[in-house]
Order: C-alpha cells, then sequence, then structure tokens
C-alpha cells in the first residue's frame, strides 16, 4: 500500500472487502469513484433499515405525549 498519499487505505481495503463483500482483486480493479458510490448506497439502505427497526417497537401512552 503506497505510504505517501492522504487515502486511508487500510479503512478503504476493509470497507471494499468486508462491509462491501468485494475480493482483494475486485477492491483494487474498483475505481475510487465507483467505492464511493457503493458505501454511499450501503449507507443509505442500511440507514433506512435501522429507522424501520423503531416503527414497530412498543410505546408506553406517556411516551407519544
Amino acid at each position: 500500500m503506497p505510504n505517501n498519499d492522504t487515502w486511508d487505505w487500510p479503512v478503504l481495503l476493509y470497507v471494499g472487502t468486508i462491509t462491501l463483500k468485494r475480493t482483494e482483486r475486485q477492491f483494487w480493479k474498483m475505481t475510487p469513484r465507483k467505492l464511493k458510490a457503493l458505501t454511499d448506497t450501503h449507507i443509505d439502505l442500511n440507514e433506512g433499515k435501522q429507522k424501520d427497526k423503531g416503527k414497530n417497537k412498543a410505546r408506553y401512552i406517556d411516551q407519544v405525549f
């Protein structure tokens, strides 16, 4: 991995291979624009799931007002 740039390669590699489930080969062939697009989409979709989880949560009447 390059040492003379400002990219956080360990984090990018983690996101590409663990979060996005790409192989290392796929990660290194990916453009930064594609990695960002996939990461942004992943975040958007998972934030939506987190928001939906709270909708069916049991609530008490004193929490409504």
